[in-house]
């Protein structure tokens, strides 16, 4: 028994010292912890350029552009053009509706300008014969009244020669009306005879603007209605880059001055200045279009392309840090200031955010050195070691 209670006592003993030797350990490591600094990376605070930007997707669009429909009913006799084909305003003829019945028209109408023509000329020498004749009635007259005068006629011969030369005056008034009646079919028929030319003109379409054939709706053979499109023509020498912006942005765009800076397919196509805004506010979707002019070089800036088009709004030079060294800590921003080898938590008031940079608009000066990796683990006063 007295060999089992030294065997405790012994156990008891070797515990305790275990125990002891444990928190002594742990109080030593814990001041090596706060004697420790903390490795971190940190850069100096400096001026840098930020923007107040939006950047909404647009589409790349040809300026000038025509929908070439078809002027006349019928058949579509030929198209002499496909998509890609180049052409050139007044000169590349496109397609053609049938134009055998308008020819005919206009033969006929020819042939009535020159029926028209014809009894204008009849009308007007039945005038000149007319005059001719009351001329001659009007002689007689006068000497059938001086005859009269001196009793050499009877009443009845004299008045026989007033009544032809009153004839003879109506006969001439009767023939003028006829030569205007005749002259008013000639233009009637002329303008019939325009018509017919025009008629069968517009069975031949020519291009209305230079540029390229970008679509073609119709094939030969297809019954044509008036307005019915055939074929799309797309001018590349100007293109535009068109896009809707929110509401609230309408009276900050200023054409002529606001700037956007393009880019398509992943790449930058240089910065233009927004040439039109729409004058109002589409009041659904309270949207406004914007577009720009810019060069079509290189193959980069085609018509129908999607684009990323960066408003630019306002720019300022002011102080910057990486967006990452800014943190949240009781609800307000702050970053984490070195001096004298220890992290000092600053509260910040912050700006514009560009390309994971953060504007500083307080709280900070420029030169002053700001953790920007390793921040998280950071407290105030702790002592850090800038890598």
């Amino acid at each position: 028994m007295k060999t089992k209670r030294i065997a405790r006592s012994l156990l008891a003993a070797a515990l305790s010292a275990a125990v002891l030797a444990t928190g002594c350990g742990k109080k030593e490591a814990a001041a090596e912890e706060a004697t420790r600094a903390l490795a971190v990376r940190a850069q100096a605070v400096a001026p840098r350029g930020f923007e107040r930007r939006l950047t909404v997707q647009g589409t790349l669009e040809a300026k000038n552009y025509a929908n070439v429909a078809s002027r006349a009913e019928g058949n579509l006799d030929a198209i002499w053009v496909d998509e890609g084909d180049p052409v050139v305003a007044g000169e590349t003829a496109l397609f053609q509706i049938d134009p055998v019945s308008r020819e005919n028209s206009l033969t006929i109408a020819k042939q009535n300008r020159a029926v028209a023509a014809a009894s204008l000329k009849v009308a007007e020498a039945s005038a000149r014969k007319t005059e001719a004749e009351a001329r001659k009635a009007t002689l007689d007259f006068d000497r059938y009244e001086r005859l009269h005068q001196d009793g050499k006629v009877s009443d009845n011969e004299y008045e026989s020669a007033e009544v032809q030369r009153a004839q003879a005056q109506a006969g001439i008034a009767v023939a003028k009306a006829q030569v205007d009646l005749a002259e008013r079919q000639v233009k009637q028929a002329e303008a019939s005879l325009s018509i017919a030319e025009k008629n069968l003109a517009d069975t031949q379409i020519l291009a209305p603007i230079s540029g390229v054939v970008s679509s073609r709706t119709a094939e030969p053979g297809e019954q044509m209605a008036v307005g019915k499109v055939v074929l799309r023509i797309d001018d590349l020498a100007v293109v535009e880059a068109a896009a809707y912006l929110p509401a609230q942005y309408y009276p900050e765009v200023v054409p002529g001055e606001t700037t956007f800076r393009l880019g398509v397919g992943g790449r930058e196509a240089g910065t233009h200045a927004i040439t039109t805004r729409s004058p109002t506010i589409n009041p659904t979707l309270r949207t406004f279009e914007i577009k720009g002019q810019v060069e079509a070089a290189d193959g980069l800036v085609v018509p129908g392309q999607m684009a990323d088009l960066t408003i630019v709004f306002e720019t300022r030079e002011t102080l910057g840090v990486p967006s990452a060294s800014v943190l949240v800590r009781g609800g307000k921003p702050v970053v984490f200031a070195v001096q004298d080898g220890k992290a000092i938590s600053r509260q910040v008031e912050t700006g514009l955010q560009n390309d994971a940079w953060t504007e500083i608009r307080s709280g900070l000066e420029a030169g002053e050195i700001v953790v920007t990796e390793g921040q998280t683990q950071l407290r105030d006063g702790m002592a850090v070691e800038v890598l």
